[in-house]
């Protein structure tokens, strides 16, 4: 057999670099770019409050310390209730109370108690690296025990309020205790791999396996187990009511989460861009909607 020559040599060496090529960007593609993901959502950012307070906006207020069952300390603040009733507020990820301070604030002058806290590893509460809310359950509970003995506050009445990754929080929590009477969630996203499959298009089964790896590496590294699925959770709730809210890119989810939940039930499809910004883009609205389901659901017969 001759030897081959120059060109042919030449000729291999770049169709073997072509398809060492094509291998290494398909690692980074399927596992590279999900598992970077998955390590920048765990170093959320410590934002300080600063001088931010409910104050600025004419509420009365106290400083709050909660103590979680797995041992860490969150800080958040109270405003009191005047109607027997109060509502715990959940921020999105990577943010701290003050996402909530609007909503605090629309609630409280409807008389609703309002205590709002920093999630786990966000704000000024303690924890390390973040587990995509997988734990924070063990937040809300604290919250709501804190809640139980205050004064002039009927524990039957107290209802949740999450946003985007602070919306399934809610939804998880209110699966796991029946002290929640009322969950709203707008904007929730998928935060294990059986939710994010309901806004999966037919085309995206080609990203399954990274992304696997991006809920598997943040399992492996925070030592939390994935939680049940929202969806799951969420049909667990009834016959306490939800009440869903979504635009944009959210509306799939959320409606997957609505269609599993029992009755009652709401939903407010906004065919419109947005996340979390329907108090701003609608105050009127949102204050007919959101209220007036707390309102229905904690305060009826009292």
């Amino acid at each position: 057999m001759p030897p081959e020559s120059p060109a042919q040599r030449n000729w291999r060496y770049y169709c073997d670099l072509a398809v060492f090529g094509i291998l290494a960007l398909a690692v980074a593609l399927y596992f590279g770019l999900p598992l970077w993901e998955a390590n920048r959502r765990m170093h959320p950012g410590r934002f300080p409050i600063g001088s931010v307070s409910p104050a600025d906006l004419g509420l009365r207020y106290s400083d709050v310390v909660l103590s979680t069952s797995d041992g860490l300390v969150l800080r958040g603040w109270y405003v009191p209730s005047t109607n027997g009733a109060a509502v715990v507020l959940l921020h999105a990820f990577n943010g701290n109370r003050t996402g909530t301070i609007y909503h605090a604030a629309l609630l409280a002058n409807h008389g609703y108690g309002v205590l709002l806290y920093d999630t786990r590893s966000q704000g000024e509460s303690e924890g390390g690296l973040y587990a995509w809310g997988w734990d924070a359950h063990w937040d809300v509970i604290a919250a709501l025990d804190y809640l139980q003995e205050q004064p002039n506050l009927d524990p039957d009445r107290i209802g949740v309020l999450g946003l985007s990754a602070g919306g399934g929080i809610a939804l998880r929590a209110a699966a796991e205790t029946d002290h929640i009477s009322a969950v709203v969630a707008e904007g929730c996203g998928w935060p294990t791999l059986q939710d994010w499959r309901i806004a999966a298009e037919p085309h995206d089964v080609v990203w399954v396996p990274g992304i696997w790896a991006m809920y598997r590496y943040v399992e492996v590294a925070t030592g939390v187990r994935n939680p049940v699925p929202v969806r799951q959770a969420v049909s667990r709730i009834a016959p306490r009511p939800v009440m869903l809210m979504a635009a944009g890119e959210d509306r799939v989810t959320s409606q997957g989460y609505f269609d599993a939940a029992g009755e009652p039930k709401a939903f407010w499809d906004r065919d419109e861009p947005g996340h979390i910004d329907a108090l701003f883009r609608h105050p009127e609205e949102y204050e007919q909607r959101v209220v007036g389901f707390f309102d229905r659901a904690l305060l009826q017969g009292s």
